[in-house]
């Protein structure tokens, strides 16, 4: 109970910057109540409620704490422990303070989301989605709670309903280039290539969704012909994105006079083998003088969502290398990529750890050679021949492809590389995969010799172990002539 007759007019201030939006001066304005009235438990409400928007949850939960044991089942006090349980991720506990906060206040939508949440993290998706529903219904701009919404449901693999969702969530809490950049990942997801390619060039809306962005003046291509003119096409992304939109030169010389390409520099020894391209660049090198410019991405949208279909586009160099004479063994060889680059936002999902991979060491048979690079946790097993240090660039892996029978690998530019080079290719996926693998199926039309091993459950990997496995024991007899 507040004891000191300044203690109104100071609280007022307080909650006037906080109003406005002066978060760290009303946070001093709060302290300075508490220092000289230590029982005001309106300024402890505010001032956890206020640390919890800005992330500081450890703070939040012990002022919490303090208002609950004044005021035991004070529902604003509740709300902000809550709160601040939910952003340390300690659900079980959420949970408890949740259905108390229920039968204080029914419906109350931090009850609903805190159920939800908890729910979600035991896995348990198709519980935890009416929760969700719930608060969206009595607070239909809960950004969080749509968030969570999709996020179970695509865990749920309910597919229909999550993307309803996702299509939401760029129409109700995004604006602009960003709704339609969301949109067109979404589209992409359910193959709709045309729609999607589309919405996808939202990307170089200002700020651009992806890199590197080059200075031109000259105008982007449209997809006509250009007989006479240059056309300078330009990397944008990673490894594999520009390995995967090569298989479109072909087409674009069709139309038109010279074809410059940029392109990362370790790739040079590989794609130089790509028809279609007059004049090869990495950066650092001079822009040749172009009329027209396009990212490489942008491919797909300018023949109208089309794939085509010439598989090999790309062929290893010519000159051996010391990688491939590496490659030894009986019976059938595989190479393996089990993790991607650290640096790719969605990593953690596509990387698998490697025990899950345990059980394939073991089949006969099998020789096993590692086309991991920049991975300092120690290979998987004993039984992979480690090639890394004669990895020099994509010449080199693509030298040692070629004498491989099959590459089993997680959703990285080694396994486009392999791809384009029309190699059998074992794509390990995770339940929630990049747009172009979609959201079901065992193939894909980007490249006709993969095969896909999707999670069938959200981070299990073992499962996919498992089944690699099968399907490896499988080939194996095929190869022996017992099946």
């Amino acid at each position: 109970m507040s004891t000191d007759p300044a203690t109104p007019a100071r609280l007022a201030e307080a909650r006037r910057l906080d109003r406005e939006g002066q978060h760290g001066r009303a946070v001093l304005a709060y302290k300075l109540v508490l220092r000289a009235d230590p029982g005001c438990l309106e300024a402890q409400v505010d001032l956890a409620g206020l640390l919890l928007v800005l992330g500081r949850y450890e703070e939040s939960l012990a002022l919490s704490r303090e208002a609950l044991e004044a005021r035991p089942g004070l529902p604003a006090a509740l709300q902000n422990l809550i709160g601040a349980l939910l952003g340390l991720e300690q659900y079980a506990e959420a949970e408890a303070h949740c259905r108390d906060l229920l039968r204080r206040v029914p419906d109350a939508p931090a009850a609903h989301l805190g159920l939800g949440l908890g729910l979600a993290s035991r896995d348990l998706h198709l519980e935890a989605e009416p929760h969700f529903a719930r608060v969206l219904a009595l607070d239909p701009g809960n950004r969080r709670a749509r968030l969570a919404l999709w996020t179970s449901r695509m865990k749920a693999r309910a597919w229909d309903r999550a993307l309803a969702t996702w299509l939401e969530i760029a129409e109700r809490d995004m604006t602009g280039a960003e709704a339609v950049f969301e949109r067109g990942l979404a589209r992409l997801t359910c193959g709709d290539l045309r729609e999607g390619f589309r919405d996808y060039e939202a990307r170089w809306a200002d700020p651009p969704q992806v890199g590197p962005v080059l200075d031109l003046k000259a105008p982007r291509w449209d997809g006509t012909p250009f007989p006479g003119r240059t056309l300078l096409l330009h990397y944008e992304q990673g490894f594999g994105d520009t390995l995967m939109a090569l298989r479109y030169a072909g087409r674009v010389k069709a139309l038109g006079g010279a074809v410059a390409v940029q392109v990362q520099p370790q790739l040079l020894p590989v794609v130089r083998s790509c028809a279609g391209v007059d004049q090869w660049l990495v950066p650092g090198d001079p822009l040749p003088p172009h009329d027209l410019h396009l990212p490489l991405m942008s491919l797909p949208h300018v023949f109208g969502g089309e794939i085509p279909a010439e598989i090999p586009y790309l062929r290893a160099p010519a000159a051996p290398s010391e990688a491939e004479a590496r490659v030894a063994g009986e019976g059938l060889r595989v190479g393996l990529v089990w993790a991607g680059s650290t640096g790719h936002r969605l990593d953690a999902l596509r990387t698998l750890p490697p025990e899950a991979l345990a059980p394939l060491f073991r089949l006969p048979g099998i020789a096993w050679h590692s086309l991991q690079v920049g991975w300092e946790g120690g290979l998987p097993d004993p039984a992979l021949r480690d090639l890394a240090p004669w990895l020099k660039d994509f010449g080199d892996t693509a030298r040692v492809i070629e004498r491989l029978d099959l590459v089993l690998a997680v959703d990285t530019a080694v396994a486009h590389l392999a791809g384009a080079l029309g190699k059998p290719v074992w794509l390990m996926l995770p339940l929630i995969a990049d747009w172009r693998w979609r959201l079901e199926g065992e193939s894909t039309p980007w490249y006709p010799a993969f095969r896909l091993f999707r999670q069938i459950r959200y981070g299990d990997w073992a499962d996919v172990g498992r089944r690699v496995g099968e399907s490896l024991n499988h080939l194996m007899n095929i190869r022996r002539g017992t099946c």
